[in-house]
């Protein structure tokens, strides 16, 4: 990993800790934001619960039938979203590794889920659909159909703006809108998108042979910044 630093700014050196099995290609890994605990979802659709420190399993939950897309932890490390090719996004309680509530995508398969970091509030992709979920599971929005597939989330730090990457460019909104805030035209595919940690810049990733960081030439599925003092 390069840039990662240890104490008095040497260069850090990793060590492994544990290692699991989860029976198939692991399609998502989430932290639960106090950090106990790491989920793991297969790709064949089920989501394995480690603890973080000794990599002993938590709950082994059924997930998604035909896979697993993603997954996203709730603030308080409790509830666990994810998303599927059934179609539905799945609320489960980590503590007690039960299903809490199913939710209906509005498409074939869930690509997408993305809880806020501040508050109780869940958004979720599904081909053109774009929805937000309260935490109980009760739809709070159904924004407008997209042009074209939603292919990313992400909520924009510090605010209740959240920003979704399709063909055509990238729309901020907000939880009491139904439409964009703003938008942002872009000629092509915009497949990743990532905020700069004081949310003043957007960075999204693209096809093609001109990249948006540093013109490299590859195509982005997921972009990152790293915060820096």
């Amino acid at each position: 990993m390069p840039g990662l630093k240890g104490p008095a700014g040497r260069p850090a050196r990793l060590s492994r800790r544990w290692r699991a099995q989860v029976g198939d290609h692991v399609i998502d890994l989430a932290w639960s934001p106090c950090g106990a605990r790491l989920a793991a979802a297969a790709v064949g659709g089920p989501v394995h619960l480690f603890d973080a420190a000794t990599g002993r399993p938590h709950a082994a939950l059924p997930g998604h039938g035909f896979g697993t897309a993603a997954l996203s932890w709730h603030r308080d490390g409790r509830l666990l979203a994810s998303a599927g090719q059934d179609g539905r996004v799945r609320l489960w309680d980590a503590a007690e590794g039960r299903q809490a509530a199913v939710l209906e995508g509005g498409a074939a398969w869930v690509e997408h889920v993305a809880w806020h970091p501040h508050c109780d509030l869940l958004a979720s992709a599904a081909g053109r659909k774009l929805r937000l979920w309260a935490q109980d599971g009760q739809r709070v929005r159904d924004y407008p159909d997209r042009p074209a597939t939603v292919a990313d989330l992400c909520w924009r730090p510090g605010t209740d703006q959240l920003a979704s990457a399709t063909y055509g460019g990238v729309c901020l909104w907000e939880p009491d809108r139904d439409e964009p805030v703003r938008r942002f035209a872009w000629k092509g595919s915009v497949l990743a998108l990532a905020w700069s940690p004081d949310g003043g810049f957007l960075a999204h990733g693209k096809p093609g042979r001109h990249g948006p960081l540093l013109g490299a030439r590859e195509r982005y599925r997921s972009c990152r910044w790293r915060a820096t003092r």
